[in-house]
């Protein structure tokens, strides 16, 4: 029998509810503390810079350089610039340019990330996302806590995106294979601000947000943004309805004090389409398998049913706390709880031989695909508990100087789930003209043993890492993060036994970086870091890979080898970046397109290449976000015979070539008759959807472009227009499946400040 929490006694609505109106309700407490603000401590060359300020507002925004930054953690001290890592930033400005409302939007402007669609067994959909061709489904942080769940993310209340790329377990722990990604929220300043934004566009899309920030005392503020969507249809994608809406009240007090406590409620909820979009086909002439839409199918062609939503519904708090104890030590203490409900259901289509036989013979002749049984419908309860506590100390020893960094890490994630299927089993259709758009079908519950799911992870590490200036140019990091992790996973079903499964890891990852910093603002490293993947990591995301053999796989171990440089020029307004790396990955494991089901192949994979970036401003009218990323992938070692035959291959999802671009010039700028003008490409060369490199999906290319015009101080109108040419292209992939991109596209927005 399912055990009862006392956590989840409470509903997550009213738990969200009563968080939001206590927050709100507390917001003309005095702050925490009152004093003079101390200085920022020195990072190993200058002082850490300060946000830049917007012209005509006291709004704090990330910098358009973003190496002049910090990364918003507590145990990643300085600025960007003086990290030993590769690490790429979206600003909001570029968001805001690009008129940015998802996760997914926003990562296309690094490339080297690819996106998947939902993976059988398990049915997730959401935020699927592969760094570096490296599994990150889990390596998801907001405000560097965990976004525990699995959901498609809005960008309503985000300041900016990073992603800190290659192994990272030392700061971000489990997984961080191919790197992780963090959204900073947008938080309370001193000062005032009402800002709002409405947009409409291709495809029925209505879009409203609201950002509104009050200074309430000496050093407290309340700040409040707001979001409401609706479309009624994707371009080129068929039957894509949806609405979303969100708010995110935040609190903070001892702003500019040695004590500082910000408090934020996250209400987010969606009800949108599922889209799984076409399966890959084997030419029954050539043997080649190949993507029917580029064999003539119809690009928009949807085969799902009205069954066919993700519900989605979040409630999370976060607090973060920082003490400045005195001008050598701080702490900072961080947590979380969130509550994330999901309904879900989608369709995944196979064609058979027959299927394929009449596919390759023409439209006039049936192609009769068949609905997989994994594609059930379910409902889905995440609950998750985070807490970092950091230290960070600033001393001498001798003639070295140290900055030593030392904390803990605990987490606990526990997911409910129950299955239902179809009854009678959902029939099939003919792939070139789907019907079932309007249809429903029934469900009924599951009678399978894992009808119901219950998974349980706790995590514990402790992590220290020590910096030492052996002259004020050179330094060295070394630290390392001990974990142990332990997986609890039940399932049953109706007249069956309980199954009871778990596993308890431990592993270390250690970090060290050699760094050479000649003058402020130029700085090479040369860093080795790694990561582990516990079995059952995934279990909560990926509940298909829940069973006794995956529970008894070693860790995946992940290892990154990097060389890079960082530079900062024209009078500090552009930053440019290029880094050579290696990531070694031991203990690959595969998953089953179908089941779910995880294996170990024993296989060694390597992915090295080359990152180049330049973001920021060459002129103060003149913005630009490029980056470039090589990939060179490659198995490099077979753990069983059946696998042998793969050595030399292309690691799946890993394109050879991947660019990112967008600029924008200000024109007239002061003049009543100002615009920006401005366009960006990006572009992924083909990539295999699976390791025997039998199937690939071909290159990725898109033309946007924006134009603004400032109307008078307050008042701004701006034209987004994407996918200029209306490429076929595919952001979402599988092994076994691709969901054909929106076409051309447009959206008109007019935003307001005061």
């Amino acid at each position: 029998m399912q055990q009862t929490r006392s956590l989840r006694a409470l509903s997550p609505a009213a738990f969200g509810a009563s968080v939001a109106m206590a927050m709100m309700g507390g917001a003309s407490a005095p702050s925490l503390a009152q004093g003079t603000p101390e200085a920022a401590p020195a990072a190993a060359s200058e002082a850490i810079s300060l946000p830049q300020i917007d012209v005509g507002s006291t709004v704090p925004t990330s910098p358009a350089n973003p190496l002049r930054g910090t990364t918003g953690l507590g145990r990643l001290q300085g600025p960007i610039q003086d990290i030993p890592q590769s690490v790429a930033v979206v600003p909001r400005e570029v968001l805001q340019q690009q008129n940015t409302t998802t996760l997914e939007q926003a990562l296309r402007n690094i490339p080297g990330i690819t996106s998947t669609v939902g993976e059988g067994g398990g049915g997730v959909q959401g935020d699927q996302l592969r760094i570096r061709g490296f599994n990150a489904q889990n390596d998801i942080f907001s405000d560097g806590l965990r976004d525990f769940g699995s959901y498609s993310r809005d960008t309503f209340d985000t300041e900016d995106v990073a992603v800190f790329f290659g192994p990272s377990g030392i700061t971000f722990g489990a997984g961080s294979v191919g790197g992780a990604v963090n959204l900073n929220s947008r938080m309370p300043f001193l000062g005032s601000l009402t800002a709002g934004e409405a947009s409409g566009g291709s495809g029925s899309f209505f879009r409203g947000t609201a950002d509104v920030n009050r200074q309430i005392g000496e050093s407290s503020a309340v700040r409040l943004n707001v979001m409401g969507q609706t479309r009624s249809n994707i371009v080129e994608r068929d039957h894509q309805d949806g609405t979303r809406f969100g708010f995110a009240p935040s609190v903070a007090f001892g702003l500019g004090t040695n004590v500082k406590l910000t408090l934020q409620y996250l209400y987010y909820e969606y009800d949108q389409t599922t889209d799984t979009g076409v399966p890959t086909i084997t030419n029954p002439t050539t043997g080649q398998i190949v993507v029917p839409t580029e064999a003539g199918l119809r690009r928009a062609n949807w085969y799902g049913s009205m069954n066919d939503r993700d519900k989605v519904t979040l409630n999370r708090v976060t607090a973060r706390a920082e003490w400045n104890a005195t001008d050598w030590l701080t702490f900072y203490n961080d947590t979380r709880a969130s509550f994330l409900d999901r309904d879900f259901a989608y369709t995944i289509l196979s064609c058979t031989a027959a299927c394929a036989t009449n596919f390759f013979r023409g439209s006039s002749f049936p192609a009769n695909y068949t609905v997989s049984g994994a594609s059930g419908p379910y409902s889905q309860s995440t609950m998750g508990l985070q807490n970092i506590t950091t230290g960070v100390a600033r001393f001498t020893t001798g003639s070295l100087r140290h900055e030593l960094t030392a904390g803990l890490d605990a987490w606990y994630e526990s997911t409910d789930r129950d299955n239902l299927m179809y009854s009678p089993a959902r029939p099939g259709g003919n792939l070139w003209n789907p019907v079932q758009a309007f249809e429903y079908f029934p469900t009924v519950p599951s009678t399978a043993a894992s009808a119901t799911r219950n998974i349980d992870t706790t995590t514990v590490a402790l992590f220290a890492s020590d910096r030492i200036w052996f002259t004020p140019e050179i330094s060295l990091l070394a630290g390392l993060r001990w974990s142990s992790f332990q997986t609890d996973y039940t399932a049953y079903g109706p007249g069956t036994p309980v199954t009871s499964l778990n596993s308890t890891t431990t592993a270390v990852d250690p970090r060290a970086a050699l760094i050479y910093e000649p003058n402020p603002n130029l700085s090479f490293y040369a860093s080795y870091s790694t990561s582990s993947s516990p079995p059952g990591n995934n279990f909560a995301v990926l509940p298909g890979q829940a069973n006794f053999n995956n529970t008894q796989l070693d860790p995946e171990r992940n290892t990154i080898y990097e060389l890079g440089a960082k530079w900062t020029v024209l009078e500090q307004r552009l930053g440019l970046t290029a880094s050579l790396f290696r990531i070694e990955k031991d203990n690959a494991r595969t998953t089953d397109p179908l089941t779910g089901s995880t294996v170990a192949t024993g296989d060694k994979q390597q992915n090295q290449g080359l990152e180049l970036g330049a973001v920021g401003r060459i002129t103060p009218q003149w913005l630009v976000s490029a980056r470039y990323t090589y990939m060179d992938s490659e198995i490099t070692e077979a753990g069983t015979v059946a696998s042998a035959a793969l050595v030399g291959n292309q690691v799946q999802f890993v394109p050879r070539n991947a660019l990112a671009l967008w600029t924008t010039y200000d024109l007239f700028p002061d003049q009543r008759y100002n615009l920006t003008v401005g366009g960006g490409v990006t572009y992924r060369s083909s990539v295999y959807l699976n390791n025997q490199n039998t199937a690939e999906v071909p290159d990725n290319f898109s033309l946007d472009a924006m134009v603004s015009h400032r109307i008078g101080p307050n008042w701004r109108a701006q034209f987004n227009i994407y996918n200029i040419t209306n490429e076929l292209n595919y952001d979402m992939l599988f092994t076994n499946r691709v969901v054909p991109s929106p076409g051309r596209s447009f959206v008109l927005s007019l935003s307001g400040t005061f």
